[in-house]
């Protein structure tokens, strides 16, 4: 503050000295005139001499003009370069902006990828351990009760017999009619779903929140972990899954298990018999049976 007010005071005192100056030039004149010659009548002639020096000092504002311009243009030179040191620092400021929401986004797609993990293998732990918990309900308390995937394996057996022993019936009368054998088969398959529809719901339900997990998530690998998902099903489960996807209440699951080709392993025959076939005829009739409702 200081020295903006000791640059302020400069130009106020040459203004009033020029003033002063300008107003006591008369007086001045005169003085020098009366000095020189004795008298004020050769003031008209004396002042007349300085006409010279009038167009000097004309020409010496001139000059101070082309200059004060020149020094503009200079200014303005400056100030562009300014301006221009300016912008690249604020293109610069920008692009290292740009570059840290990316990098804040990679931080976020990496976070989001964390936190999807956790509970993804969370949640298929807790599958593994509701399949490892299964239990048999055994009247007789002297017999050690199935458990677990040796469990799911049993009724996936007892579900597929009806088909198995229809297949057998038509290989072995030719004469036989097949719609009569899997019609058959069907209602054995009902009977054995509805006596261990605890065990077989709880499991699916179990598959399909992983499932749905999976996919509600917004990862672009999401078929990564529905393969992992996969990796962690036996062929007897997998042939359960494709056994029981028909049915009306797992129409989600089934649009899932697909989604994902959860399936992509079945095997296409399981002890001679060719389980798609069985699935096919489930599917069939599961589709009578609810067109007839």
């Amino acid at each position: 503050m200081e020295r903006l007010k000791k640059r302020d005071f400069w130009p106020v005192l040459w203004v009033g000295l020029v003033i002063v100056a300008w107003l006591a030039s008369p007086w001045v004149v005169q003085w020098i005139v009366v000095f020189t010659h004795g008298d004020g009548t050769e003031v008209g002639t004396f002042g007349d001499s300085f006409g010279a020096l009038t167009s000097l000092f004309t020409g010496l504002a001139f000059v101070g003009l082309i200059v004060t311009l020149r020094q503009q243009k200079v200014q303005i030179e400056m100030q562009r370069q300014d301006l221009k040191l300016q912008r690249e620092e604020m293109k610069a400021a920008r692009d290292e902006l740009s570059g840290q929401k990316e990098q804040m986004k990679l931080q976020n797609q990496s976070l989001k990828q964390q936190m999807f993990e956790q509970t993804f293998f969370n949640l298929l732990a807790l599958f593994n351990r509701y399949v490892e918990g299964l239990a048999a309900k055994e009247d007789n308390p002297e017999k050690t009760p199935e458990t677990g995937r040796a469990l799911l394996q049993g009724i996936k057996d007892q579900l597929r017999a009806g088909f198995v022993s229809a297949l057998y019936q038509m290989q072995t009368y030719p004469s036989s009619s097949p719609g009569t054998e899997f019609v058959r088969a069907h209602e054995h398959f009902e009977r054995r779903f509805s006596a261990n529809a605890d065990e077989l719901n709880g499991y699916l339900r179990q598959l399909h929140n992983v499932l749905q997990l999976i996919h509600n998530s917004s990862l672009g690998n999401r078929e990564v972990y529905a393969r992992t998902l996969a990796g962690q099903l036996t062929d007897s489960e997998l042939e359960l899954i494709a056994l029981c996807r028909a049915r009306k209440e797992y129409a989600e699951l089934k649009e899932l298990v697909e989604r994902y080709d959860l399936l992509k392993h079945l095997p296409p025959a399981l002890n001679g018999q060719d389980i798609h076939l069985i699935c096919d005829e489930i599917r069939r009739l599961e589709a009578e049976a609810r067109e007839s409702i």
